[in-house]
């Protein structure tokens, strides 16, 4: 991973900033992606000050110009693209049905749209060199139970299915695509949900949160293991609460 370059989709924060410090502390430069100006120049300040490299790109994943552009800036900037991590994401209320067409296709963009966007632009940077993908997807993608945002479950669905769909680019043009589907994650986004919900309003969540949450940082490791294993190509790990993930069977049928 030494000398190696990474972009990092929603790195300004949570998981995202986890993963990029990870990988920047494993040698890598790193390109941090995120809308969010100031938090996305904190990540940088604090790989810089670990001693590592990064830089920052303003960018909207789900507009194609910006997700090309951000793409772009990482390989003018460090001469290339070695690991793309598509981990930009989120589910403002109000939800389906409920919202406006506009408002949750907008969820649909930001976690789908845009991590088909970033993976197109960044397998056409990755095209001779080889390279690694690995997605961010959620526990809301998963099983046949409701879901309070349908819209969010059903673009990390889809997520989860694009990884495995993908498996020939590993064979055709060297690049290893993989999906992490954490359940809950104890980023300040997480904190502040719970935090609004009554313990009644918890239980009856489709997947109630546990008394201990994941870490940031256990994802991070997660991406660094997806990174380093060429034997997971087009795995996907499911990781519902704190018990260890599970990697889902290459041969699995749904």
């Amino acid at each position: 991973m030494q000398d190696r370059v990474a972009l990092v989709t929603g790195a300004g924060a949570g998981i995202g900033r986890a993963i990029a410090a990870r990988l920047a502390h494993e040698g890598m430069a790193v390109v941090v992606a995120d809308m969010d100006e100031r938090s996305g120049r904190e990540t940088v300040r604090r790989i810089e000050a670990d001693g590592g490299s990064a830089a920052l790109a303003l960018a909207d994943v789900a507009v194609e110009e910006e997700a090309r552009a951000m793409v772009g800036f990482a390989v003018r900037r460090f001469g290339g693209l070695d690991v793309l991590v598509n981990n930009a994401g989120g589910a403002p209320e109000p939800h389906f049905p409920y919202a406006e067409p506009e408002h949750w296709g907008r969820t649909l963009d930001v976690n789908l749209r845009g991590v088909m966007l970033a993976t197109q632009f960044g397998v056409g940077a990755m095209r001779g060199r080889g390279g690694v993908i690995v997605n961010v997807s959620s526990m809301a993608g998963v099983g046949y139970e409701p879901y309070e945002a349908p819209e969010y479950a059903v673009a990390k669905a889809g997520v989860m299915r694009l990884t495995a769909a993908l498996g020939h680019l590993g064979e055709e043009a060297g690049i290893r695509v993989n999906c992490v589907c954490p359940g809950w994650v104890e980023t300040p986004a997480v904190r502040r949900a719970l935090a609004g919900m009554t313990a009644e309003e918890r239980s009856s969540l489709a997947f109630p949160p546990p008394q201990v949450l994941i870490q940031p940082d256990e994802i991070a490791e997660v991406v660094v293991t997806f990174v380093r294993d060429e034997t997971l190509a087009g795995r996907v790990m499911v990781w519902p609460d704190r018990e260890p993930p599970r990697l889902i069977p290459a041969d699995a049928h749904y």
